[in-house]
């Protein structure tokens, strides 16, 4: 059954009229053996009713991330200086001896800006291994 076909577990935020507005970016499953629990991911642009924006990704079963257009714009800057094409931002879950399970938010960054991020996850087959990363990748809104 193809990802278009099977519903979202997580779903964004009504818009209020006048008031805060929601856009959905991108969502992501990753389904862990072990827990026998699929890791549900949604990244959405939350705008307030004077303008001001944010990126959020919300997660099923870690916490997720808030994507500030000031903060991120400073450590693309940063990213950049120091020849780096991405730096992670908001929750992670950094792989292990025990446990090969990863989930990073990535600022993918170049010429000084946030250019896209991604949500990546590597979960576990039922052996405890590694299995197959999946990630999906969005642009960084414009303003």
């Amino acid at each position: 059954m193809s990802q278009s076909t099977v519903s979202q577990r997580l779903d964004v935020p009504a818009s209020m009229p006048g008031g805060t507005s929601y856009r959905q970016l991108a969502y992501l499953e990753a389904y862990d053996a072990v827990l026998n629990a699929p890791y549900a991911f949604l990244a959405y642009r939350e705008t307030d009713s004077n303008g001001a924006w944010r990126v959020r990704i919300k997660s099923s079963m870690t916490a997720g991330g808030e994507f500030d257009p000031t903060a991120i714009a400073s450590n693309a800057r940063a990213a950049c200086a120091q020849g780096k094409p991405w730096f992670q931002w908001g929750y992670s879950f950094d792989p292990s001896a025990g446990d090969p399970r990863c989930i990073q938010f990535r600022v993918h960054v170049a010429d000084n800006q946030p250019k896209a991020i991604e949500i990546f996850a590597q979960m576990r087959r039922a052996d405890g291994s590694a299995d197959a990363p999946v990630s999906v990748t969005f642009p960084w809104p414009s303003a």
